[in-house]
């Protein structure tokens, strides 16, 4: 008998059946399409890959770590606004912030939280040598008093706003247990969490227990498993064939195909990495804000929405995205219209058109390769002729390239991006980089006003007029924010987030 021939999507039906292919480990075996009112098992491109809390940044892996400990605020979405979760208040006094904590809120040791743990975790946080790479954070805090238990103070080099931003996702974790564990604490997380830390396995694959005792609130899963596979047809296959209850970063092209699946279901949700098109203004002809316009009016980003990413996108409408602190509901991005290109070209003194370089790294972002294609071949009918150039991403950024002040013009995606102040200071403040060697006096007033004050809702109105001041001057062109697309069981209710982070304790079983 000759030997049978499986397809690669059976293939990886029965590697992911068996715990094994793109992530190895073995995990918990069950049978159905189902989520078990017990257990619920993630599938995630992006897992811890090492048991230090504090070794990474990002957003998939705070999540992950959230499970076990928690943050003093966080960001709540809907409200565009910092709420608290360890903190019960705070205020803004100068170059000092000060919080104060919850009473009557234990670790999973049964210690109670105090300032001396938050001072402790930052402290950790600080630790570079030690591993962490969250110590940015903190390079403008000089000092963490501890007057009581349950006050925390931080003294910063200046006024600074906007520490609640940096302090957003900094876990808390017990002093108590670092005095006992020492150099093993990492092995031994203790935080305050809905869950507790079970096990980590090399890898990406880490098991969480309810902790019944939560200051919150019993979570209504019990377990929650979260293995790393990177391969986008494994998660698929795990999904489809039951092993895994809940998938992320679903391809575009599979969407419509999953949407038929009987026992599965797709969610979307806006992300929060912004992609855009960037100009240096030490290079010509970018110095010229007419040329900026037109490339503005050349560049169509809802058609590359439609038709490179299926629809499954949200074009930003001003400087920044929807989801994000500062932004304008108002604001509009500049229409798709070549003539008008063409129009303010000629006006600029190129009444022949312009010749440019658009640099790109390819297969850094999703699709980056066609949406370059694409802005070049919109751009040709508003008046330029674009030559496209890639680069490895390590020339691409370092100062050879994009950090350095090298490429004139360049596609680029800002993650995490959840305050404007963050694109504003980090793209278009006098001295800040050398990204886009952009300069305005006026903008920079309203940037640093806006760091300076304590009212939040003044604070949006500055961030609000410096978008403005950035869509008149053209100082870059907004693209979108692309979806972020998740498999999940159908009987499997989740609370969706635009901050990529998959948390069990807004999950249940229907």
């Amino acid at each position: 008998m000759g030997k049978r021939v499986i397809s690669r999507r059976q293939f990886l039906t029965r590697t992911a059946a068996l715990g094994v292919g793109a992530a190895t480990a073995p995990f918990f075996l069950r049978n159905g399409y189902a989520a078990s009112r017990d257990r619920v098992t993630i599938y995630h491109s992006s897992v811890a890959d090492s048991i230090h809390p504090y070794n990474h940044s990002s957003s998939p892996i705070y999540g992950d770590w959230q499970h076990v400990m928690e943050p003093l605020i966080e960001l709540d979405y809907n409200k565009k606004d910092y709420v608290g979760v360890l903190a019960d208040s705070w205020q803004f006094q100068g170059n000092k912030w000060l919080f104060k904590l919850k009473k009557g809120i234990k670790f999973h040791n049964g210690a109670q939280l105090t300032s001396k743990d938050v001072a402790f975790s930052i402290e950790k946080m600080r630790d570079e040598k030690g591993g962490s790479l969250q110590a940015p954070n903190f390079k403008d805090v000089t000092e963490v008093q501890t007057p009581d238990d349950l006050t925390v103070i931080f003294v910063t080099k200046q006024p600074l706003a906007i520490f609640l931003d940096r302090l957003e996702n900094r876990f808390i974790l017990s002093k108590v247990a670092g005095d006992k564990y020492g150099d093993k604490l990492y092995d031994n997380p203790i935080g305050t969490g809905p869950y507790k830390f079970v096990s980590y396995q090399r890898g990406g694959n880490m098991v969480f227990t309810r902790n019944d005792e939560y200051w919150g609130g019993k979570a209504a899963i019990k377990e929650v498993i979260f293995r790393k596979v990177t391969e986008d047809a494994a998660r698929l296959a795990a999904l489809e064939s039951g092993q895994a209850d809940f998938i992320n970063n679903v391809p575009d092209h599979e969407v419509a195909r999953l949407q038929k699946h009987p026992r599965l279901r797709i969610d979307k949700v806006e992300g929060l990495r912004m992609f855009f098109l960037a100009f240096n203004m030490a290079f010509k002809p970018w110095d010229n804000k007419l040329v900026r316009q037109a490339a503005n009016y050349s560049v169509d980003a809802p058609a590359i929405v439609k038709n490179i990413f299926d629809g499954i996108g949200y074009p930003c409408n001003g400087p920044v995205g929807a989801n994000v602190i500062g932004a304008d509901p108002k604001l509009k991005r500049y229409p798709y219209d070549p003539q008008k290109a063409k129009q303010l070209l000629t006006q600029a003194g190129f009444p022949n058109g312009c010749d440019i370089q658009l640099y790109y790294s390819a297969g850094r972002y999703p699709k980056d390769k066609e949406v370059c294609q694409v802005v070049a071949a919109q751009m040709v009918k508003g008046g330029f002729r674009v030559e496209l150039i890639s680069q490895e991403w390590a020339l691409f950024w370092d100062k050879q390239g994009v950090n350095g002040g090298k490429l004139p013009f360049y596609y680029i995606g800002r993650g995490s991006l959840t305050d404007a102040d963050t694109l504003y200071d980090q793209y278009f403040r006098t001295g800040t980089t050398k990204r886009t060697n952009y300069s305005n006096p006026e903008l920079d007033k309203i940037i640093e006003e806006q760091q300076k004050t304590s009212d939040q809702k003044r604070r949006v109105a500055l961030l609000q007029q410096a978008g403005k001041t950035i869509m008149e001057e053209a100082t870059f062109i907004p693209l979108y924010n692309l979806a972020d697309i998740y498999g999940v069981a159908r009987n499997l209710i989740w609370k969706m987030r635009p901050d990529e982070k998959v948390l069990g304790w807004d999950m249940k079983i229907k």
